[in-house]
C-alpha cells in the first residue's frame, strides 16, 4: 500500500482513520503523497474537524491527569504547545487543489 510505504506507521494510520472520517470528500493521492481534497471547504471542515479532536484529545487528558476539569486552560495549552506541530503535519500529509491548478497539472503530466 503506497500510503505505508510513504509514511511512518502511525501517520498513516492518522491518514487511513482521515480517509475513512471523510470519505467522499477526499482522496489519496499517490504522486503527491497528500490527502486531497474535493473542495476548499471540505478542505478547511476536516483540518477544524481533526484539529478540534486533538485539543478535545489534550483536554481530556490532561484533566483526567489533574482529577478536574482544566477546560479552557487545556485548550490554551495545546494551542502553545502542539498547534505548531499540527501545521505542520497537515501541511504535509494533506492538499487541496483548485481546479484549475489540477487541470494545468495533469496537462503537464500528458
Amino acid at each position: 500500500m503506497p500510503i505505508e510505504e510513504d509514511f511512518d506507521s502511525q501517520t498513516a494510520a492518522h491518514i487511513r482513520d482521515e480517509l475513512a472520517q471523510f470519505q467522499g470528500k477526499c482522496h489519496y493521492d499517490d504522486a503527491r503523497k497528500k490527502i486531497v481534497y474535493h473542495n476548499e471547504q471540505y478542505a478547511m471542515e476536516a483540518y477544524l474537524a481533526i484539529q478540534r479532536g486533538e485539543v478535545e484529545r489534550h483536554k481530556w487528558i490532561e484533566s483526567e491527569k489533574r482529577h478536574q476539569d482544566m477546560g479552557r486552560e487545556a485548550m490554551a495549552d495545546w494551542v502553545r504547545r502542539f498547534s505548531e506541530k499540527f501545521s505542520h503535519y497537515w501541511k504535509r500529509t494533506h492538499a487541496y487543489i483548485p481546479p484549475t491548478q489540477s487541470s494545468e497539472d495533469d496537462k503537464a503530466i500528458r
